[in-house]
């Protein structure tokens, strides 16, 4: 009697976790009003357990990730595919599309709280190098963690 009434408890918090996470639509455009080789939104905050689609708008894009928090999975989307990634691990994570990361096609991700600002902090300072055009544009989403 109890073993059912603990596995009734345990699936009701598996399907409840389940119904609360959500779905985030990242979209690596070429042209945008916020300019060229851009992701939008370019910085999002999700909670864990959360997904991104990820949807390039031609064959040239991915999301790639640069800097992820500790213990976490690293993605790198097919380029010109539209592929979702889930986010379980808290912290920040910096991506990039592969081809146009020297243009600043960057983007930050926070899943809860910014457990890793420190290891994402040095991350900044690395890409930053790598970055020739829009630079101001990884600043100004790290400028939006909380």
């Amino acid at each position: 009697m109890i073993n059912r009434k603990i596995i009734a408890v345990v699936a009701l918090m598996t399907c409840s976790t389940a119904l609360q996470a959500a779905e985030h639509t990242v979209k690596l455009l070429t042209s945008s009003a916020n300019g060229m080789m851009v992701m939008e939104p370019g910085y999002l905050k999700i909670a864990s357990g959360d997904s991104v689609k990820f949807v390039p708008s031609d064959a040239s894009h991915n999301a790639s990730a640069y800097s992820i928090p500790t213990g976490a999975a690293k993605f790198n989307t097919p380029m010109g595919k539209t592929e979702t990634v889930s986010f379980k691990n808290e912290g920040i994570y910096i991506y990039n599309c592969t081809p146009h990361l020297a243009l600043g096609m960057v983007g930050v991700i926070q899943v809860g709280s910014a457990v890793n600002i420190e290891q994402t902090n040095t991350a900044v300072a690395q890409l930053s190098t790598k970055i020739m055009m829009n630079k101001e544009r990884l600043a100004g989403y790290i400028a939006q963690i909380k």
